[in-house]
């Protein structure tokens, strides 16, 4: 459940990384660790972050709770866990997708990026990671996101309990002896 949300936590854990090296977000030159370029890693993963966000509006968050919720299916038994991690899963991909990235971002935001909707130049830790920009855009996709969240969850509910109701049909109907 939580792989779409790594890009999000390498942000956090390498903006945490560089600020422990003794670098600084609005600093002028580059920062370094172990000879690896951290705006440039910082940019690969605000890439893919935006990515996985876009992606997930256009119908991966549906396919994606459906593998979660074949998965909670199959790990608990009692109808009220399902219920409630099911629950928990649906309102996880409903705004995750979309607030992960600006939330991971915002530490690294100073006078020399502050990311918006309007782009340009975005200095952190000395190099350009302009793809920051594209962070802000990505709340506006909770818009879309909760109804796709929200149908899945709504169809998931209907096809189980279409299979109860066959069961209990089933198991209802008298042997037949040969």
């Amino acid at each position: 459940m939580i792989l779409p949300f790594f890009p999000d936590l390498a942000i956090t854990a390498v903006g945490a990384l560089a600020k422990g090296n003794g670098c600084v977000p609005d600093q002028k030159e580059i920062c370094r660790i172990a000879g690896v370029n951290v705006s440039d890693v910082l940019s690969g993963l605000v890439t893919v972050t935006v990515l996985i966000g876009t992606v997930f509006v256009l119908g991966l968050a549906a396919v994606w709770l459906v593998a979660c919720y074949w998965v909670i299916g199959r790990g608990w038994v009692g109808p009220a866990a399902r219920f409630c991690f099911a629950l928990s899963a649906t309102a996880i991909f409903a705004l995750l997708p979309y607030l992960a990235p600006v939330i991971a971002v915002a530490p690294l935001a100073n006078a020399n990026c502050r990311p918006n909707e309007g782009g340009g130049s975005c200095l952190i830790f000395g190099g350009d990671v302009s793809t920051a920009h594209h962070t802000v855009i990505l709340p506006w996709l909770v818009l879309p996101g909760v109804p796709i969240a929200l149908a899945t969850a709504a169809v998931y509910a209907i096809v189980l309990a279409i299979i109860k109701y066959r069961r209990a049909r089933e198991s209802r109907q008298p042997v037949q002896s040969s």
